[in-house]
C-alpha cells in the first residue's frame, strides 16, 4: 500500500515517514497543497495523510478538490492535524475526510491504527458506507458520546447501564468499550481482561461467528452486565481490524436485548455507521458555552447524516453553581430539550473510580444516581421493551 504524507514541517515528514515505513507501507512526502495534488494525480497512492495547515494553500482546499475530483474521490484521506478542537474535526469530516487525528502524544499509534482500518475496509469485497438497520426484535443499542472530552461520557454511560440492569434483571445487558486508542470502562467497575475488540479483530478468519465472540465477552458481572473492552493500551489498539466492527456488532446485536456502546468524542466515518443506526444516541454535554456551542455543531453534523432528532438524547452532566449556562439557555441554542440533568458529585463520583464500583452502586441514594435510574427508564420504554 502507497502512502503520501502532506506537512509543512520536515520533522514531522521525516518522522512519519519512518513510522509507517516500519509498518510495510511504501512512503512518499510532500510539503506543500499544490506539490501534493501534483503527487497524487503522477502516482495515485492509496491513502494521503493530510495536515491543514500548509504554506501554499489551506489542507480544507486541498480536501475540497480531491473530492471533486472523479479520479481521486475516492482516494483515502486522513487529517492529521495541530488543530484538534471537535469543531475542526468536524469541519474536516464534512469536508471529505475519512478520518480525523489531533497532532498529541499518541498520534502514530491512533494514526497507525486508523490507517489499518481503512485498509481493511478497501480489502472488503463490498462497500457498506452504513451499517445495516436491525432486524425486528434485534438488540437495542444506545450509544453514547460527546462532542467535547472531560464531559463524563464513561460515567453517564456505566451507570445508566448498571441502572438499566437493576431495572430489568432478566434481561442480556453488554457494555462495550469504543474509545480507543484505550477507554476507562474496565477502571470504572473493576474489570480487567486481555480479551478485547482488538484482540477479537485479529482472530477472525472468514466470518464472524457468535462462538467467537462469547470467548471475548466476559461472564455476567456483580453489576448485572457483561463487558466487552476496546483495547488494554495504545500499542494493542493499532491491533484493531475496523472493518470487522461492522459485523461485530451485526452478530451482537442478535446476542443480547440492551447494548450499551461508549464512544466518547469519537466521531468518525468508522464510528458513525453504530451511531446512527442505533436505538438512542445518547450526547452528554456539561452547561459551558464552548460545550453547548460543540455540540450544536456536532448535532447538525448528525442531522445532515439522515439522524432524526427523536433518537437523540441530551443529558446535562455536572451542573453546579450559577456561572454556568442554565437549562433554558442550553434548550434554546441547541433547539432540542434536555432530557437529563445530573448534579456535579465530584468527590463521590472519585471515591467510587477509586473503589472499581459503578456511581450508582456505591451510592444508590445520591440524587445522581436516582437520575441515572430515571434515565434508564427512559431509554428502556423508548426502546418498546
Amino acid at each position: 500500500m502507497r502512502i503520501l504524507v502532506v506537512d509543512d514541517d520536515l520533522v514531522t515528514l521525516t518522522w512519519l515517514k519512518q513510522v509507517l515505513e516500519r509498518e510495510g507501507y511504501a512512503v512518499s512526502t510532500a510539503n506543500r497543497g499544490a506539490l501534493a495534488l501534483e503527487q497524487i494525480a503522477k502516482d495515485r497512492p492509496d491513502l494521503v495523510v493530510l495536515d491543514l495547515v500548509l504554506p501554499d494553500m489551506d489542507g480544507m482546499d486541498v480536501l475540497r478538490r480531491l473530492r471533486q475530483d472523479p479520479a481521486a474521490r475516492d482516494l483515502w484521506v486522513v487529517v492529521l492535524s495541530a488543530k484538534g478542537r471537535p469543531e475542526d474535526i468536524v469541519a474536516g469530516l464534512r469536508g471529505g475526510a475519512d478520518d480525523y487525528v489531533p497532532k498529541r502524544p499518541g498520534a502514530d499509534v491512533e494514526l497507525t491504527s486508523k490507517i489499518r482500518g481503512l485498509f481493511a475496509l478497501a480489502k472488503r469485497t463490498a462497500p457498506e458506507p452504513e451499517a445495516a438497520p436491525a432486524p425486528e426484535g434485534a438488540a437495542k443499542v444506545f450509544s453514547f458520546c460527546s462532542a467535547k472530552g472531560g464531559t463524563g461520557t464513561t460515567v453517564v454511560c456505566v451507570n445508566t447501564c448498571y441502572a438499566l440492569a437493576q431495572l430489568a434483571p432478566r434481561a442480556q445487558v453488554l457494555l462495550v468499550d469504543m474509545v480507543f486508542p484505550i477507554g476507562t470502562v474496565g477502571q470504572s467497575i473493576g474489570y480487567e481482561s486481555r480479551d478485547t475488540v482488538a484482540r477479537l479483530t485479529q482472530r477472525v478468519h472468514g466470518k464472524l461467528d457468535r462462538a467467537l465472540i462469547e470467548k471475548y465477552v466476559s461472564p455476567v458481572q456483580r453489576w448485572g452486565f457483561r463487558v466487552l473492552l476496546g483495547a488494554c493500551d495504545p500499542q494493542e489498539a493499532t491491533l484493531l481490524d475496523v472493518g470487522q466492527i461492522g459485523p461485530l456488532f451485526e452478530q451482537l446485536r442478535t446476542m443480547y436485548d440492551y447494548i450499551f456502546v461508549d464512544f466518547g468524542r469519537t466521531l468518525s466515518r468508522i464510528s458513525l455507521p453504530i451511531i446512527q443506526n442505533s436505538e438512542s444516541i445518547v450526547v452528554i454535554l456539561t452547561p459551558d458555552v464552548n460545550t453547548v456551542k460543540l455540540t450544536r455543531l456536532t448535532l447538525d453534523y448528525l442531522e445532515a447524516l439522515g439522524v432524526k432528532q427523536n433518537q437523540v438524547i441530551l443529558i446535562n452532566n455536572r451542573t453546579v453553581g450559577r456561572v454556568w449556562v442554565s437549562k433554558e439557555e442550553t434548550e434554546h441554542a441547541l433547539n432540542v430539550p434536555l432530557s437529563g440533568t445530573i448534579p456535579y458529585e465530584s468527590e463521590y463520583l472519585t471515591m467510587a473510580i477509586n473503589s472499581g464500583v459503578p456511581f450508582a452502586a456505591k451510592f444508590p441514594q445520591n440524587a445522581a444516581s436516582l437520575m441515572f435510574a430515571d434515565f434508564a427508564r427512559l431509554l428502556r420504554d423508548r426502546s418498546g421493551r
